[in-house]
């Protein structure tokens, strides 16, 4: 929906206007459910074109004096689905155009109609100030401080979408390695479990790691929603620091797209997606699917990329060495099926998911002991159920369910235990044998083939009441149960014959009221919520102290319970059509998520199950300027302070040998600064994009064991980078070798400032300091004229320089990517 305020002067004349796919195949299993339903409705179709042909995009096309709204598309194309037949006055408007009306009849259940407009003569005047207001301003300036990342034209780039996420201001992408590695999310200082990812609105830990943002093409996404601090109560999560929403493509027509991606490190991905929806009935099939590949043997370098002999003298490689254990494939496929738009639902879609992962391990939290033999599998089965209705039984009743059960099986496979170093080979005795661990295994205290299997249960439901006219109550009731059975072959069959499971139930209820008041220039949101959790380990030990023969193994049952709330009101203010006041507080929980309780032996992570709860005030203060445009120049701007004061903060922190990491509580903690996105266009083909973003993470206070404070008050926490900026500077040429076609060349800089790794030397090697770096990337992206076809090229740190991230690992260096995306419409 778009709405259109146009300001022309001209003499003392004004006017003022509101508008408004190596691999690829991934088989799917379709379901037909041979129901027909019956309504007096259909669709209307059509297109506005000039007397020449020449097609009007962004149009605004609206029925019955702008009850119903549509947009043209590039080729002028409009459409407007479920419409009730009857007689319609139908209008469109455009800056270019002089206004059109007309009066139609509708009774058929497809119809199209086309329709010749004229060139208004106020496009040509010499000054003119025009704003649109589109979805993604829309979501902008509701009080939330959050961003939108359209994805039309990345989906063509061979960029991912954490790269895409780590542009945006006030978010800063914590990865490991390459493609497949770990990562963690931080939004205004905030990070980990404390930041919540949703697809679609449903928890990404649901649909396991095998089906996550490192795995999914940009290609089916339709948009991102960042929110940064208050996030609203229809996500309705523990979300402290903020929350990631992946909207997966939503067009249910006729669609088929397929992309393929080929690059350094032998990376391999691919894509397709597609639906179908029948008119007449409103049946309708979604699927999609992806593969990925990579090798991930870029180079590294440093101290601790040393060669050592049967002797143990070491040396150190000149040019540095390749990753060589490293590899990781992941493949899924997710079908929907079901009805849209029909009298009894908006959206009625029951769902399945399968995905699987291989990931080689080569190191451990820190580079300086290598891997390799150790790798991890993990694969998701996942069912999902979706409805949604609008005014249901009365007007201004609005119900949405999401439903999902998921079975997440990972498993660590380490039983070769020879010692490696960076050559990629054994470490040999003088004999020419391999040395081994004591252990039998690279990493454990034993041999292991762990097998974590992790059963899910999700419901949410949304109910929302219009009780008047731009006053709305909701309540939001989310459940999340989950499980976890532990076994290994290769432990002590007694111990497998117990209960050995991890058990967390969640249950939070959200209340709030909306309302729109001062002819809508002003939006509050007030909410609260009540959040409840309970824990239980089953955890098997061995009882030495009972005098019999053999061992005897029991079961150490630990329960764990907490329960809280929190409250908050978010608030936006239309001070002048181009200029919105945006603010918000609340009280804040995070309850302690499954893997930082229990951890995780494929993640090298140790279970912490006396976590506490982190509980933060925050406040965020912003401004929604714009957009502005003057002749051929558009301009817009957002900014936000933020404040984050955070008892308990939970944080990863790394063990003395470098190997495992384990989740701990902060005393007390205070997240402040600001972001900012600022973007100008010229004659729409010149974009630049600027972000900034500055977060202190500090100390407040911080005991020792002793109850004695510690010396790090007022300091910033480890492993933390406090600022950041990224710049997106891109051209669009138009009909450069046939009428219709695009070339666009894009080169972005990405600027972090030096940050500590730790305050001292714990944990080894890697970096005590991770140094500032500034990564360049170019790209470039050729679509045709038929817009079915795009090539793109993308070059990424095209200066080669040293990229570490969290706890100093090291990222890749130089690297190409080719892409081809092919579309049917």
């Amino acid at each position: 929906m778009v709405f259109v305020d146009i300001k022309v002067t001209k003499g003392k004349t004004k006017y003022k206007k509101k508008f408004d796919l190596y691999k690829l195949m991934l088989s799917a299993l379709f379901f037909i459910v041979p129901i027909s339903i019956i309504a007096q409705s259909g669709t209307l179709s059509g297109k506005v074109r000039l007397s020449n042909g020449e097609p009007i995009a962004y149009a605004v096309v609206s029925l019955d004096n702008n009850n119903l709204y549509a947009e043209t598309n590039d080729h002028g194309e409009f459409e407007f689905k479920n419409l009730a037949f009857g007689s319609y006055n139908l209008e469109i408007k455009s800056v270019e155009l002089t206004d059109f009306k007309s009066k139609i009849n509708f009774s058929e259940a497809k119809k199209k109609h086309d329709f010749t407009v004229h060139r208004s003569k106020a496009y040509d005047l010499d000054e003119m100030l025009i704003s649109v207001k589109t979805d993604k301003r829309e979501l902008e300036t509701k009080g939330f401080a959050m961003n939108v990342i359209e994805m039309k034209d990345a989906s063509l780039m061979s960029l991912q979408t954490n790269e895409l996420l780590d542009r945006t201001a006030g978010v800063k992408i914590r990865q490991d390695g390459g493609l497949g590695s770990n990562v963690q999310y931080n939004i205004n200082g905030l990070s980990g479990r404390s930041v919540k990812i949703f697809i679609d609105g449903i928890p990404i830990d649901n649909f396991g790691s095998s089906f996550s943002l490192s795995s999914i093409p940009p290609a089916l996404i339709e948009r991102i929603e960042v929110y940064k601090g208050v996030v609203p109560i229809y996500l309705s999560q523990d979300a402290l620091g903020g929350a990631i929403n992946v909207v997966l493509k939503q067009k249910m027509n006729n669609t088929l797209n397929m992309s393929a991606s080929y690059g350094s490190f032998n990376t391999n991905q691919y894509s397709v997606n597609g639906s179908y929806r029948n008119e007449k009935t409103g049946f309708a099939v979604r699927a999609s699917g992806f593969y990925n590949y990579s090798d991930n043997d870029y180079r590294v370098y440093g101290d601790h990329i040393r060669y050592v002999d049967y002797n143990g003298n070491i040396s150190y490689p000149k040019n540095g060495a390749k990753r060589f254990h490293d590899t990781y494939k992941s493949i899924g496929t997710k079908v929907e099926t079901g009805f849209t738009d029909v009298k009894w639902a908006d959206k009625f879609l029951i769902g399945g998911i399968i995905s699987s992962q291989e990931k080689d391990i080569q190191h451990g939290s820190t580079m300086d002991k290598v891997y390799g033999d150790r790798f991890t599998k993990r694969k998701s089965y996942v069912a999902t159920l979706a409805y949604e209705k609008k005014d249901l039984l009365i007007k201004g009743l609005s119900v949405k369910v999401d439903a999902s059960y998921s079975n997440l099986i990972r498993q660590v496979v380490d039983t070769v235990g020879n010692m490696y170093d960076w050559s990629g080979k054994p470490i040999m005795d003088e004999k020419g044998n391999p040395i081994k661990y004591t252990s039998g295994a690279e990493v454990a205290s034993q041999k292991t083939l762990e097998k974590n299997d992790d059963k899910s249960w999700l419901l949410r439901t949304n109910i929302a009441y219009e009780f008047i006219e731009n006053h709305r109550l909701n309540v939001n009731y989310f459940y999340n149960g989950f499980k976890r059975g532990i076994s290994d072959v290769l432990q002590a069959e007694a111990i497998n014959k117990l209960t050995n499971t991890r058990d967390l139930t969640k249950e939070i209820l959200a209340f709030s009221y909306e309302s729109s008041l001062l002819d809508k220039k002003l939006r509050t949101s007030v909410f609260y919520k009540v959040y409840n959790q309970k824990a239980t380990s089953n955890e098997p030990y061995k009882d030495t102290n009972i005098p019999l023969e053999g061992d005897l193994y029991k079961i150490n049952k630990t329960t764990e319970k907490v329960s809280y709330n929190g409250y908050g009101v978010s608030l936006s203010y239309k001070v002048l059509d181009y200029l919105y006041a945006l603010g918000s507080i609340e009280r804040a929980i995070r309850l302690p998520a499954e893997s930082e309780l229990f951890g995780s032996n494929a993640d090298n992570l140790l279970p912490s199950f006396k976590l506490d709860p982190e509980v933060s005030t925050n406040y965020n203060i912003g401004i929604n300027v714009g957009p502005f445009n003057y002749r051929d120049h558009t301009v817009s701007l957002n900014a936000t302070y933020f404040n984050r004061n955070v008892k308990g903060m939970i944080r990863e922190s790394i063990d003395s040998r470098g190997i495992y990491t384990q989740y701990e509580n902060l005393d007390d903690v205070l997240s402040s600064g600001f972001d900012m996105e600022l973007n100008y266009s010229f004659r729409q083909s010149l974009f630049l994009n600027l972000s900034v973003s500055k977060f202190d993470v500090l100390f407040n206070r911080q005991y020792d064991k002793n109850g004695n404070e510690y010396l790090y008050y007022k300091t910033q926490i480890r492993n933390e980078p406090s600022f950041k900026l990224n710049a997106n500077l891109s051209y669009r040429f138009r009909n450069l070798f046939d009428k219709g076609d695009m070339f666009s060349i894009n080169y972005n800089i990405y600027y972090v400032k030096k940050f500590l790794r730790n305050w001292s030397n714990i944990g080894g090697a890697n970096l005590d300091e991770i140094p500032s770096q500034y990564p360049n990337d170019f790209g470039a992206v050729y679509q045709f004229s038929n817009r079915k076809i795009s090539i793109s090229l993308d070059a990424k740190n095209i200066f080669n320089q040293k990229i570490y991230d969290n706890f100093g690992l090291q990222k890749p260096g130089r690297a190409f990517y080719g892409k081809v995306t092919y579309s049917i419409f």
